[in-house]
C-alpha cells in the first residue's frame, strides 16, 4: 500500500521548507552521536599523517617554546618539546641576492616577485589552514591545564554550600590533570568527528534532497516520500554505513577537512551547479552569496591540497556552461564568482601561513613543486597509473560499488525508464564529472593512497543512493529494513576489525608510556624528564601529541626517512640504516662515535645528515626504546647487557598469520582452540 502523501502546489515549498529544517536538525543531533561513537571506536593507525601532519604541528604551536615566531611572552604551558616533519620545515637554502642597482622599479618589482615565488616553490608544503580546529581546541585545552595547575589553598568554605563548590573544583580539576594526555591525544578526533565528518554527512542529505526535489519538480507533483522511498535517505545511508568513511573521515586528516570543504561547497552551489531555476530565477543580484561563499571555501580547500582544485575548476567550469548567457556574461560568472571568490580564500590561507611561519609562505605551492615538477612524491610509494579504478574506487565503495556502477552505466548509455527526467540526469552526469575528473587528474601521480579519493567518496554515495531507490521500487518497509540490516552487516565488521585491531599498536605503546612516566613522576617529584627513542620506521608513532603530561617533559626520538637522504643514493637514511643492522647501527649510534664528514650538494633544499654520517657525539641511552620484536631479538642482548635495559611492556600490534591450533602461547590468541591468530608485537624497554 503506497503511503505517500500529496499537497498542495501552493503549500509546497513552504511545508518543504519547514520539513527540511526540522530534519536537518534532528539529523545533525543523530549524526553527530554516531560520529562520536564512531571517533570513541577508533583505537588506531591508519597512516602517520593523521598525526605528524595535523597533531604535532598544532601541538608545537600550542605547547612547544621552540617553534613560536610571536614576540609575545611564552605562555606557562609552553614548555614541552616539538617533532615537525620537513614538510613544515622545508626551506631553499639560500638564495643570491638580486643587484638592484640601474634598474627600473617595475624590474624591482618583477625580481621581488620572482624571488617571492621561488622562495614559496622550495618552501613548506603544508598549511596552517587545515590544524586551526585542532589548535584552537589545543588553546583551550592549554588554558584548562593551567587553571587546573593552580593551587586552592587559600580560599576557605564557609557553608556547606561552598563546601560542595570547592569538592566539585578540586575533582574536575584533579580529572583534568589526570585525563591530560587523553584529551590531548583523543580531543582532536572527536573535534573532527563534529566539525568535519558530521557536515560532510549533512551534506550529502542536501545535496541528495536537492536533486530528488527537483527531479519531483521536472515531473510536475509533489510527494512527501517515507525514508525507504527517499533518495536522500539512501545516500546517507550509505555514507553513514560506509566502512571507508568510519575509519577514515573523522581522522585528523588533512584529506577530511578537504572532503568536508568540496561537500559543503556542491552543497551550497546547488542552483548554479544543477540548475534549480525556481531559486536562479527569482535571486535579485548577480550571485547568491551562498555560491561566493562557496568558493571562497575552494580557495581554503587548495591551500589545505593544491590537488583539491582537481574538483573546483570543473565545478566552476560546469557552472559556466550551465548558464543561458551571453559570453560576456559567463566570463563575468567565471572571473567574477569562481576566480575572485576563490583567490579571496586563498589570500586568508596565505595570511594564516604568514602569521604562523613568521613570513610570506605559499604551501600549495611548495606542494606543487615538490610533488609535480620534481616528482619526489613517488619516493614514499608508486602504484600503476588505473590503479585507482581497479583497486582504489572499489575498496573505499565497498558495498555501494555496484549501486554507483549501475547509476554510472545508465547515465553512460541513456538507459532510463522515463524520458522526461533529462534535468535529473544532467544534474547526476555533473557529480560523475567531478568524481570523473578528481580520479583521473590523480591517477598522473605515481604516489596513490586510497585516502586520496576520499573527496568524492561522498559523491559516489549520493549516486549509489539513487540507484538504490530505482531497484527498491515498489518494496515495503519490511524489505527496505533488511536490506539496512546486509550494509551494516557487510560493512561494519570491516570497520570494528580496522578500527580497534589492525595496527594499534603505536597507540597503546605511547598509552601505556605517558602512564609509566606519570607513575615515575609521582614517586619522585625531581624525577620529570624522561626521553623516548622510537626504533621503527619513521613516523611510525605519534610524539609529544600523544605523550602530554602535565609538569613532565618527554624528549622524544625517531628515525629520519626525510626526502633529502630518500633521493639521494650517497646517503643513508637513519631508518634504513637501521632496518639493514639493527645491532650495528645502535651500537655506533648510541656507543661510539664514527668519524665522517657530512656532504651535502647545493641543489638539496634543507640540509639533512644521518646521525651515523654527521661527527657528532653518540645520542645519550635514553629512558625508554620503542621497537618492533623481530628488530629487539636482534639487539637484545644490548639492550640488555651494557645499557641495564629491561623490557617492561609487549603490545600487540597487527595480525601476522592465522594456523590451526597446535598449542598455547602467551603471544597468541586462540579462537574457539581451532585457530591461531599470531600477532606482531612492540616492544618496549626501559632503563628507568
Amino acid at each position: 500500500m503506497d503511503r505517500s502523501v500529496r499537497v498542495t502546489d501552493k503549500q509546497s515549498t513552504q511545508n518543504y521548507n519547514d520539513n527540511n529544517r526540522k530534519k536537518l536538525f534532528k539529523l545533525f543531533i543523530l549524526t553527530s552521536i554516531y560520529r562520536l561513537a564512531n571517533a570513541w571506536m577508533i583505537r588506531t593507525q591508519f597512516d602517520p599523517d593523521e598525526y605528524w601532519q595535523t597533531l604535532e604541528p598544532a601541538y608545537c604551536l600550542a605547547f612547544s617554546n621552540e617553534t613560536t615566531t610571536s614576540q609575545l611572552p611564552l605562555h606557562p604551558q609552553q614548555k614541552y618539546g616539538c617533532a615537525l616533519t620537513w614538510e613544515w620545515t622545508r626551506r631553499k637554502i639560500s638564495l643570491s641576492p638580486a643587484k638592484t642597482q640601474d634598474i627600473s622599479s617595475f624590474q624591482k618589482v618583477i625580481q621581488s616577485a620572482q624571488t617571492a615565488i621561488e622562495l614559496a616553490l622550495h618552501g613548506p608544503v603544508r598549511s596552517y589552514v587545515s590544524i586551526l580546529p585542532t589548535y584552537w581546541y589545543y588553546l583551550g585545552c592549554r588554558s584548562i591545564f593551567q587553571w587546573a595547575a593552580l593551587d586552592d589553598n587559600g580560599s576557605n568554605a564557609g557553608n556547606r554550600q561552598q563546601s560542595y563548590t570547592t569538592n566539585l573544583v578540586a575533582y574536575t580539576k584533579q580529572f583534568v590533570l589526570q585525563k591530560s594526555t587523553y584529551l590531548i591525544s583523543k580531543g582532536p578526533v572527536f573535534l573532527h568527528a563534529v566539525t568535519v565528518a558530521v557536515p560532510t554527512d549533512l551534506s550529502v542529505w542536501i545535496i541528495a534532497s536537492r536533486l530528488e526535489r527537483l527531479a519531483m519538480y521536472h515531473n510536475h507533483h509533489d510527494i512527501i516520500l517515507h525514508w525507504w522511498q527517499s533518495w536522500a535517505s539512501w545516500a546517507l545511508i550509505f555514507t553513514i554505513t560506509s566502512w571507508f568513511n568510519g575509519y577514515a573521515l573523522i581522522r585528523t586528516y588533512a584529506n577530511s577537512m578537504e572532503t568536508m570543504f568540496l561537500m559543503v561547497g556542491v552543497a551550497l552551489l546547488g542552483p548554479e551547479l544543477f540548475g534549480d531555476a525556481s531559486v536562479v530565477r527569482d535571486r535579485q543580484c548577480r550571485h547568491r552569496i551562498q555560491a561566493r561563499i562557496a568558493f571562497f571555501i575552494g580557495g581554503l580547500s587548495a591551500c589545505v591540497r593544491f590537488t583539491s582544485l582537481a574538483a573546483w575548476i570543473p565545478i566552476g567550469i560546469i557552472i559556466v556552461l550551465r548558464e543561458h548567457t551571453t559570453a560576456k556574461q559567463k566570463l563575468g560568472t567565471l572571473f567574477g564568482l569562481c576566480a575572485v571568490n576563490g583567490l579571496l580564500g586563498v589570500v586568508l590561507g596565505c595570511c594564516v601561513d604568514r602569521w604562523v611561519y613568521g613570513f610570506w609562505a605559499v604551501p600549495f605551492l611548495g606542494n606543487f613543486h615538490f610533488n609535480v615538477v620534481l616528482g619526489l612524491g613517488s619516493l614514499y610509494g608508486t602504484h600503476p597509473m588505473l590503479w585507482y579504478i581497479y583497486a582504489g574506487i572499489p575498496a573505499i565503495c565497498g558495498i555501494a560499488l555496484p549501486m554507483f556502477l549501475w547509476e554510472v552505466l545508465r547515465l553512460l548509455t541513456k538507459t532510463y525508464p522515463r524520458t522526461n527526467d533529462a534535468e535529473g540526469t544532467r544534474s547526476r552526469l555533473t557529480i560523475f564529472l567531478i568524481i570523473a575528473s578528481y580520479t583521473i587528474l590523480h591517477s598522473f601521480s605515481e604516489h596513490k593512497e586510497f585516502r586520496f579519493l576520499l573527496p568524492v567518496l561522498p559523491l559516489m554515495f549520493i549516486l549509489a543512493g539513487h540507484a538504490m531507490v530505482q531497484l527498491l521500487g515498489g518494496m515495503s518497509v519490511y524489505q527496505s529494513k533488511l536490506i539496512l540490516v546486509v550494509l551494516c552487516l557487510l560493512n561494519y565488521p570491516h570497520l570494528i576489525y580496522l578500527g580497534a585491531i589492525h595496527q594499534r599498536g603505536p597507540l597503546s605503546v605511547n598509552a601505556y608510556l605517558a602512564s609509566i612516566m606519570n607513575n615515575e613522576a609521582q614517586k619522585d617529584n625531581s624525577n620529570n624528564q624522561f626521553s623516548v627513542h622510537y626504533l621503527m620506521g619513521c613516523h611510525s608513532a605519534p610524539a609529544y601529541s600523544h605523550l602530554h603530561l602535565t609538569d613532565v617533559i618527554v624528549d622524544v626520538n625517531y628515525l629520519d626517512c626525510s626526502p633529502e637522504c630518500r633521493s639521494n643514493e650517497d646517503i643513508t637514511c637513519e631508518s634504513d640504516a637501521f632496518s639493514n643492522d639493527p645491532y650495528e647501527f645502535v651500537q655506533s649510534t648510541y656507543v661510539n662515535t664514527l668519524d665522517g664528514e657530512c656532504v651535502l650538494e647545493e641543489s638539496i633544499d634543507t640540509p639533512s645528515c644521518t646521525n651515523i654520517q654527521r661527527n657528532i657525539p653518540s645520542k645519550q641511552i635514553p629512558s625508554f626504546v620503542v621497537i618492533m620484536r623481530d628488530d629487539a631479538s636482534k639487539i637484545e642482548g644490548l639492550l640488555t647487557d651494557k645499557w641495564n635495559a629491561t623490557r617492561v611492556a609487549s603490545v600487540r600490534h597487527s595480525v601476522a598469520s592465522i594456523s590451526w591450533h597446535e598449542e598455547t602461547h602467551n603471544d597468541v590468541l586462540s579462537f574457539l582452540s581451532l585457530i591461531d591468530i599470531h600477532f606482531e608485537h612492540i616492544d618496549i624497554y626501559s632503563t628507568v
